[in-house]
């Protein structure tokens, strides 16, 4: 391998961690300090599906996300179509396309197995699993983080670290889900304190809420609630928590906290007028999906 390209791979090798570390403006510099040099055409695509996927996972847009699809027909190698059938799976989970996302989900799993690469197999299972959970489709959901999970042994170092983190807390919402409450919290107990950027964090402990509210352990949940509402950092993650928070409060004859967070919870949907009225009338966390 050339100088130059020792330089690019190690400045994409950096991009790959500042996107795991959800620091994606300095991934995209990375990534066009990269492109800037590379003259390869193979390498400049693989530089593009790079780019693409980390601005997905920021939620924005730019021309290396609109060539995913032409890249993907090209099936230039293995590596290739199962990073962009991958980060197109990602994109179309962002946008709540499901059907879409899953269809290439089950493209990036076949190459994975194609190419015999456990790691790239163990990632496809893993979103597939996010995917099925957003459809509700809870079984399927822990039939994919249950393989991933076994496949965690045959992944070395820090990509192992990472991964087992997030299938595990993956798997222990989706116990929740198909009421396996005890099992679901011990999952998640054992990754919520290795949990580092806190966006992951606060989905992890309203999860957590969410269980003990299953228990009818309110004071336990309301201690999760606040910390998933301190640490949220979209409005999904604060209506949830604000919702379990209200509805644990209410349980425990907390009136005025209970009205509070209702209150907050209203906030988010304005065209609801009476909307107040219906969850202090109506338990609704059966309806819940904590992913929406």
């Amino acid at each position: 391998m050339s100088e130059l390209d020792s330089r690019i791979e190690e400045l994409r090798q950096k991009a790959l961690e500042k996107v795991r570390s959800d620091e994606f403006d300095d991934a995209l510099a990375l990534y066009d300090e990269a492109l800037a040099l590379a003259t390869d055409e193979e390498v400049r695509e693989l530089l593009t599906i790079n780019k693409g996927n980390a601005l997905i996972a920021a939620e924005r847009t730019g021309p290396e996300v609109k060539a995913l699809p032409m890249i993907l027909m090209r099936r230039r190698n293995a590596h290739h179509t199962f990073l962009s059938s991958y980060a197109l799976m990602y994109t179309h989970r962002l946008t709540s396309e499901s059907k879409r996302a899953i269809f290439y989900g089950q493209i990036a799993l076949e190459a994975a197995n194609q190419a015999d690469q456990p790691f790239w197999k163990l990632a496809a299972l893993n979103e597939l699993g996010i995917v099925y959970v957003l459809d509700s489709q809870f079984q399927k959901a822990i039939e994919c983080f249950e393989q991933a999970l076994a496949l965690l042994a045959t992944v070395d170092g820090v990509e192992q670290s990472f991964s087992q983190i997030a299938i595990l807390g993956n798997l222990g919402y989706n116990k929740l889900l198909v009421g396996e409450t005890h099992e679901g919290l011990r999952l998640l107990h054992s990754v919520v304190d290795e949990i580092r950027t806190p966006h992951a964090k606060s989905d992890a402990y309203i999860e957590l809420c969410y269980g003990y509210g299953d228990l009818e352990q309110y004071e336990t949940a309301r201690h999760y609630g606040e910390l998933g509402l301190q640490f949220a950092s979209e409005p999904r993650q604060a209506r949830n928590a604000h919702y379990l928070l209200g509805e644990a409060a209410y349980k425990m004859g907390d009136l005025e906290a209970a009205e509070e967070h209702f209150d907050e919870l209203a906030r988010f949907y304005p065209e609801f007028r009476h909307l107040k009225s219906l969850l202090f009338a109506i338990d609704l966390r059966s309806m819940l999906n904590l992913k929406l």
